[in-house]
């Protein structure tokens, strides 16, 4: 249909509406309240019909892609008001707490009410009593109200937090979690403090996900989203309730927006079976019938109609407005192409066909909800496939594997699934754990990869874990622990063909040498990496007289330090990828290694840096670890966390690993070292606690980018202490701005698509001149995608600071400073007493 014949029709139907009176106010009265059962159609009364424009557009919203597709979005704020108070207050029954909603609402001074029954009180109480006290009180069949007051001044607040309080009084019902001792309101107070107020809105946030969670293995979580007038919510909860009850739904839980009268009715639901299917079935009836008939509801206050509420629409909305709902789609999809049979289906049944079981498939990813709040992080959501689709796409397989009898459509399905699983997800999963960060209930789906790829490394058959037995090799593991023994070996073989590499790179360009990689990386199955001119030159080897001291030798030195004022100490690993790899061609502002660099920026601070023994040998285990070889990675971070050991005094010494990923490496395999549990630092952390207190940072007259690697993302607090320190040393920083980079190590150079669709966003500003992170590998990425070169911090850090003028000569004075005694780490105001003396690089 062109442009012109759908902006007709849509002026058409909105005069047809707004000529029928009743049908007019049908549709006001349907949005009184929340309302997104079907199409929008409050769109066709609140505009004129020669503003086609506008209703096309009010209707698009929320019509889930059966009428057009939106690109963007453009989101007008509102102003945040300062001034809050919250209260979580208890009462002996859900119907009280429901009652108590319509004073608040009558009242006109609540700004949000949240409800919660015992069901999700009483899983709460697991996680968040030792938070919210008020959990505590709660007994069998209690309810929550968490209340929200907002102010434009603190006198503001404090009226309407008194206005509250006599609305809740009013309504004459009973406070306190237990029915047979009732509590007075006064212990209930406001809190007024944003630490106290974030715990509560954090506990109602959380609520969902600790549900979904603690579902059975082998259901799906399903939220129901109705609304009813908020003086009908108590009469409306306490039928649903009854009902879920009397369907055998023992572990349903109500939550919900409480002020506007919407509920959320979260349960576990099986589709293994006929019986299951047919108990579904019957719910969903009982709840329209509830929902609409009784209270004039809506059957859908948030969330879309979908198909599961399509078969319901003409009996919430009647077969008129359901007429006017047919002629929409008809006029924007005329041949039924766009999403068919969602929001509108004739078909009686239709949610309770084509539905999707969630067998059991790996005790990491069965807790999965689908929720999707992992996809805006994963950096191959717009290559293959996101965390969410590789959970579903596997817990597929593991159906179709366990099928008794397959049909011949059913074993093709399997053997497609599996051929493509190798690409989709496995190599272009970067494992960087960034998944976890967003999801509910703490799902690691790049751990996942990493589980398949070990079984397919220790050859295990693919019914047994590795979802591609292609690749299943015993070779596999025999290889990887060659590779960890004679890691001497590769540490100095790495270099050499790196230099190599950029030998040809002068010789043949830029281009030919893109091309011949490119080719090669296709003949061997993605093995030989895809060059980029970022790609790094070999690193000069690490100096052979710096090294740790030996363990008979401790207890004099630490005796000479306190009699003669010797320099501070701190341990320091320049990691494997570090030692291997030294500048990008071009890149003039690489001054040394990050072992000279770090050495410069600790003397100044008057710290004397320690090399452990055998450096040249040593590795966290996370080239390893990442393919799968777990006995491999394991045996280098033993080794590794030995020699670390020794050398920090067995972890009085703070330890600083220069490759953010690795010192995430570390702490995942040697938690169980106590020596070293408070130890261990990446450099910003270690600068800004320890270095920055006897340093003078002057920024410097440059515009420079910031990449903070995927795992200093998830250590709480660390990316502010990136940006402030950078903000200390430049006179304008700007943040990559991306979740993550997508190297993960080499892949990114073997699977290049994978970073270049990860940092696809990046938007740097053009007088930018030169790039700062903490990964190696994500440096080369970064670099390659930006057009600049990237290099660690710790370059910034030295070229920016000096040494604080007399710091030195008072902290000579004061004893070494050491960490891991007391098992804690140091605080800042510890650290910043204490300072050093000194400095240097020796063997000690």
């Amino acid at each position: 249909m062109s442009h012109g014949k759908l902006a007709s029709a849509l002026s058409g139907l909105a005069r047809e509406v707004q000529d029928d009176p009743q049908l007019a106010g049908r549709i006001r009265a349907k949005y009184k309240i929340k309302n997104t059962v079907g199409y929008s159609l409050n769109a066709l009364v609140d505009f004129p019909p020669d503003d086609p424009i506008a209703i096309l557009k009010h209707l698009l919203v929320g019509s889930e892609g059966t009428l057009g597709f939106i690109s963007s979005v453009t989101y007008n704020t509102v102003q945040e008001v300062h001034h809050k108070a919250s209260a979580f207050v208890l009462f002996p029954d859900l119907y009280s707490a429901c009652d108590s909603v319509r004073h608040l609402k009558a009242s006109g001074v609540a700004s949000a009410v949240e409800i919660c029954d015992y069901a999700s009180l009483r899983l709460a109480q697991q996680e968040f009593v030792s938070l919210v006290a008020e959990l505590g009180q709660a007994q069998e069949g209690a309810a929550g109200l968490l209340i929200e007051v907002k102010g434009e001044t603190q006198q503001q607040l404090q009226q309407r937090i008194e206005a509250a309080q006599a609305a809740l009084q009013a309504s004459g019902v009973r406070f306190g979690g237990n029915a047979g001792a009732p509590l007075g309101l006064e212990s209930y107070p406001f809190r007024v403090n944003p630490a106290e107020t974030k715990v509560f809105w954090d506990f109602r946030k959380g609520l969902i996900p600790i549900i979904g969670g603690s579902r059975s293995v082998g259901t799906s979580m399903m939220i129901e989203d109705v609304v009813c007038p908020v003086e009908h919510l108590a009469g409306m909860t306490a039928d649903l309730t009854a009902l879920f009850r009397e369907c055998g739904y023992s572990d349903a839980s109500a939550v919900g927006h409480a002020l506007e009268g919407n509920l959320h009715l979260v349960f576990a639901q099986g589709f293994r079976t006929p019986e299951e299917v047919a108990t579904f079935g019957r719910l969903m009836a009982g709840m329209a019938d509830i929902v609409v008939h009784k209270y004039n509801g809506s059957l859908k206050g948030e969330h879309g109609t979908g198909r599961n509420m399509a078969p319901f629409v003409e009996l919430e909305w009647g077969a008129r407005a359901t007429g006017i709902m047919k002629r929409i789609k008809a006029a924007f999809d005329p041949h039924n192409l766009l999403n068919p049979g969602v929001i509108l289906n004739d078909d009686p049944a239709a949610h309770m066909q084509f539905l999707k079981p969630s067998p059991p498939a790996a005790s990491l990813i069965d807790n999965c909800m689908e929720c999707g709040y992992c996809e805006a992080f994963c950096p191959s959501r717009d290559v293959t496939i996101t965390p969410r689709q590789r959970i579903q796409t596997y817990r597929e397989i593991t159906r179709l594997r366990g099928l008794q009898q397959p049909t011949q459509e059913q074993q093709q399905r399997l053997s497609q699934m599996e051929d493509t699983w190798q690409y989709d997800g496995d190599s272009t999963c970067a494992a960087d754990g960034m998944c976890a960060v967003r999801c509910p209930v703490n799902i690691n789906t790049g751990e996942f990869t990493k589980q398949l790829r070990t079984a397919a490394v220790d050859g295990l058959d693919a019914a047994a874990g590795a979802a591609s037995a292609s690749t299943s090799s015993a070779w596999g593991s025999r290889l990887a622990m060659m590779a960890a023994n004679n890691f001497r070996l590769i540490n100095g073989g790495v270099p050499l063909l790196l230099n190599t590499v950029d030998f040809f790179h002068g010789l043949l360009g830029r281009r030919l040498l893109e091309v011949v990689s490119g080719t090669l990386n296709k003949w061997t199955n993605h093995i030989v990496p895809v060059w980029n001119p970022y790609i790094p030159k070999g690193a000069k080897a690490v100096s052979a007289g710096l090294s740790s001291p030996q363990a008979s030798e401790l207890p004099t030195q630490a005796a000479r330090a306190t009699q003669s004022g010797i320099p501070r100490q701190v341990v320091f690993l320049p990691t494997c990828v570090n030692r291997m790899m030294g500048p990008a061609r071009g890149d003039d502002r690489y001054s040394g290694s990050t072992l000279e660099v770090f050495t410069r920026l600790a003397e100044k601070a008057g710290y004397q840096v320690i090399v452990p023994q055998g450096v040249s040998g040593l590795c966290c285990g996370m080239m390893f670890d990442s393919r799968g070889a777990k006995k491999a990675a394991g045996l280098k971070a033993a080794e590794a966390i030995t020699a670390l050991s020794l050398a920090s005094q067995m972890g009085k010494l703070p330890i600083v690993i220069d490759n953010s990923p690795c010192l995430a490496q570390f702490k995942s395999a040697g938690l169980n070292q106590q020596e070293l549990k408070f130890s261990l630092y990446e450099p910003v952390a270690f600068t800004s606690l320890f270095l920055a207190p006897g340093l003078d940072f002057s920024p410097l007259p440059r515009s420079v980018a910031l990449h903070v690697p995927c795992t200093s993302k998830q250590a709480p607090g660390l990316a502010d202490k990136f940006v402030a320190l950078a903000e200390q040393c430049a006179e304008s920083v700007t943040p990559t701005g991306i979740p993550c980079c997508g190297m993960a190590g080499d892949r990114g150079l073997r699977f290049p698509e994978l970073t270049a669709s990860a940092c696809q966003h990046i938007d740097l500003p053009s007088n930018v001149t030169d790039g700062y992170s903490t990964s190696r590998t994500c440096e080369i990425g970064v670099s390659n995608a930006a057009g600049l070169h990237f290099r660690s911090i710790l370059f910034l850090f030295d070229e920016a600071s000096k040494p604080k003028p007399g710091f030195r000569e008072r902290a000579k004075e004061l004893p070494q400073q050491q960490v891991g005694q007391d098992g804690k780490r140091p605080s800042l105001t510890n650290v910043h007493e204490a300072g050093g003396g000194g400095g240097g690089m020796t063997s000690v």
